[in-house]
């Protein structure tokens, strides 16, 4: 007689897993089999798969078996919110802390029959598996001694991932409207708010060592629906938005689960370095992306990125900003830069960047990249701040030198700790509101334009033209003209479909 099967639970961890597993083409009954659950367990999960996915986005713990649901939700997530912060910070937080801060929450939240007992805060511990939580703070100093004890481990911590599935990851700030006369102005302003933030980016760049693969970046503005966006169902970046334009550790973790799963689909293991700031630190369950922290404050040292491959970009970026005065001086029409201009120049800019120079930012920081023989000669001139040729053009009259220009926001800030008012305003009001628009639109909004597929084909025979007219034009400039006639192909074709035969023949 066969004895009774016991049945078993899965963790919200486990559940992912067996998603994952049978997204990778293995049959259900393999998976059910592999997992100790039936297959109509495995179905039920199947089904719930988006509501899991969404928990894994939000931050929630994945270790427990059971959803926890708060009597009082949004004074739980002021709550985890403030305690995440002050553990960022590495400050100690206790029980009784907790149940006195829960208390003042609640007072402002205006809750009146909440107690902050001891059950309450032991359900609260489970709810969000707070002993399991890792702290990674910044320690006060770091030697020469640190660093160079780092780069001799480097050897072992690369042992069995080839050079192009390993990668690092940092924010960058940009002044993205700065224009060269203004560049003393803001370069003053390192702080995290001031009158010219409304004008500010955060930049999430991610290379690996070799320079083959730039991730797209992440741009983090104020607005969360600029008005420049009206009729872009398609662009260029990775695009977020909260009240300071800062990096958080909700975004962040959203990034590294998107990038994680984009690893998954290429079925590739990568390692990722980054530092340990306070947006850094709520790592989440990733399959496919082993996170390695960086020593603290040794960022200017260790990290590539910081090496000269934020700089190498920022300069792109900048003359692109200078090449766009010269157009509008031509056109006589004032220089105005919004947010969708700043995501094209940041996409070329991101793609001008040379894999020659992300190889010598990598070797600068002790990885071990393999070099081509004419390396050294050409980081010799990417690593300088060369002025295009149009700069003395529009900047006779203004003596700022091109340097100053680029690096005019190097120190400004891409992370920080919320006030309680802000923690408050952000779980009761939603994630960003969409009252942000004010912050970014001071131009006079435009209407979208719109590009009929007539217009579209003959721009493509015209740029199809002037590359045969080119010498030496690459192939890969032809292909990309092929690619967009296909587009156009498909857009033509689906805006038939959406007619009726009958529209024909009125």
């Amino acid at each position: 007689m066969n004895s009774k099967r016991k049945l078993k639970a899965l963790t919200y961890a486990e559940k992912l897993k067996a998603i994952e597993a049978v997204k990778s083409g293995l049959k259900r009954k393999d998976v059910a089999v592999q997992f100790g659950i039936h297959e109509s367990t495995l179905s039920i999960i199947l089904k719930n798969k988006d509501e899991l996915l969404k928990k894994q986005e939000s931050g929630e713990s994945l270790l427990c078996k059971r959803r926890r649901i708060a009597e009082f939700p949004n004074l739980e997530q002021c709550l985890f919110t403030w305690f995440k912060q002050c553990r960022n910070k590495n400050i100690s937080v206790s029980g009784p802390i907790l149940k006195e801060k829960a208390e003042e929450f609640a007072k402002s939240l205006q809750i009146h029959n909440f107690k902050a007992s001891n059950g309450w805060l032991e359900n609260f511990k489970k709810r969000h598996d707070l002993a399991f939580k890792k702290v990674c703070g910044e320690s006060a100093s770091v030697s020469k001694e640190v660093c160079t004890e780092w780069k001799s481990q480097l050897k072992s911590l690369l042992n069995g991932y080839d050079p192009n599935d390993v990668f690092n990851a940092d924010e960058t700030g940009l002044f993205f409207k700065c224009l060269p006369d203004k560049t003393l102005t803001f370069k003053n302003e390192k702080c995290h708010g001031g009158k010219h933030s409304k004008e500010r980016l955060t930049i999430l760049l991610c290379t690996n060592s070799t320079g083959t693969q730039k991730l797209k970046p992440l741009m983090i503005g104020k607005s969360k629906k600029p008005r420049c966006f009206a009729g872009c169902r398609s662009l260029p970046l990775d695009y977020e938005a909260n009240k300071k334009a800062w990096m958080t550790g909700e975004l962040f973790r959203k990034w590294l689960i998107k990038t994680d799963k984009q690893m998954i689909t290429e079925k590739r293991k990568i390692l990722l370095f980054i530092d340990n700031c306070t947006a850094h630190n709520d790592v989440p369950p990733l399959r496919a992306i082993k996170v390695q922290f960086l020593p603290a404050n040794t960022t200017s040292q260790l990290q590539p990125l910081d090496q000269g491959i934020i700089k190498n970009f920022k300069t792109f970026y900048r003359k692109e900003i200078v090449k766009k005065m010269i157009t509008d001086m031509e056109q006589n029409t004032v220089s105005s830069i919004h947010v969708l201009h700043a995501m094209r120049m940041v996409d070329k800019a991101w793609r001008n960047v040379t894999s020659n120079a992300v190889k010598n930012c990598f070797k600068a920081c002790g990885f071990p990249v393999q070099m081509q023989e004419n390396i050294e000669v050409e980081g010799e001139e990417w690593n300088k701040c060369t002025p295009p040729e149009e700069w003395n053009k529009c900047m006779s009259h203004v003596e700022i030198t091109f340097e100053e220009f680029v690096t005019c926001d190097d120190k400004l800030a891409t992370a920080g700790t919320l006030t309680e008012e802000e923690i408050m305003s952000t779980v009761v009001h939603g994630a960003e509101g969409d009252d942000l628009d004010e912050d970014l639109n001071d131009e006079p909004q435009v209407p979208p334009t719109t590009i009929s597929i007539s217009e579209a084909r003959k721009a493509v025979n015209t740029l199809r033209c002037f590359a045969e007219q080119c010498s030496d034009t690459e192939e890969d400039i032809f292909t990309s003209l092929f690619k967009i006639e296909n587009k156009i192909d498909i857009e033509s074709v689906n805006s038939l479909k959406q007619k009726k035969i009958t529209d024909f023949f009125m």
